[in-house]
């Protein structure tokens, strides 16, 4: 869960957290969050075993959803994300992150609540 940490801390660092108000939450936004806000969420982990001991590094699969009332914010938004995100490497809150990769985005259209996401995916190589 380390990446998930890494993933906060570096977005909150960034021009990400004043464009969505500070609204990034872990796994599940609260069900009435005022937009624009971000989700990020563990796909899954890939350890990196090691002969007989445990793992030393993980890469971590994570979607950073992004959803806003109108496309163009959404689109902007998703742009900072990548940037903040996408080739980083160093120690974050005590994470040593020794990469991450920008993997592909898609992008919906929710009728019910009227609302744009663009689901972006990155690959985080962790130092445990």
């Amino acid at each position: 869960m380390q990446a998930g940490k890494a993933i906060y801390n570096i977005l909150a660092a960034s021009a990400v957290n004043s464009s969505v108000g500070g609204r990034i939450y872990p796994q599940l936004g609260p069900q009435n969050a005022v937009a624009p806000f971000i989700v990020y969420v563990l796909d899954n982990t890939d350890p990196s075993d090691t002969k007989s001991g445990v793992s030393t590094l993980d890469t971590a699969a994570y979607e950073v959803i992004v959803v806003s009332a109108s496309y163009a914010e959404m689109a902007t938004i998703s742009d900072q994300v990548r940037a903040a995100l996408d080739r980083y490497t160093g120690t974050v809150s005590g994470v040593e992150v020794q990469s991450i990769q920008f993997n592909n985005v898609d992008t919906d259209y929710d009728q019910e609540s009227a609302r744009y996401m663009a689901g972006l995916d990155f690959s985080l190589r962790i130092r445990l």
